[in-house]
């Protein structure tokens, strides 16, 4: 019998991090100088990734793109302490583990992903953490989601990319396995969900 898997995103999925984004980009735009549209960047970073939004606007402002993201990510990890669970995060991995499903997640988040995710109890259920430290390709090149396939020799039928963005539905399709997306539309290959506990219903 093979075992389903459900391979994470960290940020907007299943922990609610977007405020203390928007409070670092915030910084950085006051950092370098730069005007804050608030509307039209966290629109952007929601439909595209913090890491597209640093890169285009390394090319627009004639920036270095990985002083950006050092910048970045150090003045995320510092306010980890502000990151709490998603609604129905806990429910759901509860189930998960009543159901023998494995978990993984695959974040662009740092290494303190790890840490974060034991502050909020969690941890446990996870049995690799793959981060951007980890040094693999940034999504949506399938990298860190194919090393995962082949090193827990994953069903490519039954293993599922769950997360918040169109990035997150591009780089399961690019490994050639399904998602489950808060925000993106239904497709052949991703489902849509509100929340967390349409997780459990769609495996009812």
């Amino acid at each position: 019998m093979t075992k389903r898997t459900f391979i994470w995103d960290f940020d907007g999925t299943l922990v609610e991090s977007y405020q203390v984004i928007h409070e670092v980009l915030v910084l950085l735009y006051d950092m370098y100088g730069l005007e804050f549209d608030q509307d039209w960047v966290m629109d952007f970073i929601i439909r595209e990734s913090v890491g597209s939004l640093l890169r285009q606007l390394a090319l627009e402002e004639n920036l270095d793109f990985q002083e950006l993201l050092q910048f970045f990510n150090r003045e995320q990890e510092a306010r980890d302490d502000l990151i709490n669970l998603m609604p129905y995060a806990k429910e759901t991995l509860d189930w998960t583990k009543e159901k023998g499903i494995r978990n993984l997640i695959y974040t662009h988040k740092g290494s303190t992903t790890e840490q974060v995710l034991e502050r909020l109890g969690v941890a446990s259920y996870f049995e690799e953490v793959v981060t951007s430290a980890n040094g693999f390709k940034r999504k949506p090149d399938p990298e860190a989601v194919n090393y995962l396939i082949e090193k827990y020799n994953l069903d490519k039928q039954d293993t599922y990319y769950i997360g918040d963005r169109r990035i997150d539905v591009e780089v399961a399709q690019a490994a050639g396995i399904f998602s489950i997306n808060l925000g993106q539309a239904d497709t052949e290959t991703n489902r849509k969900i509100e929340d967390l506990s349409e997780v459990m219903s769609i495996f009812a």
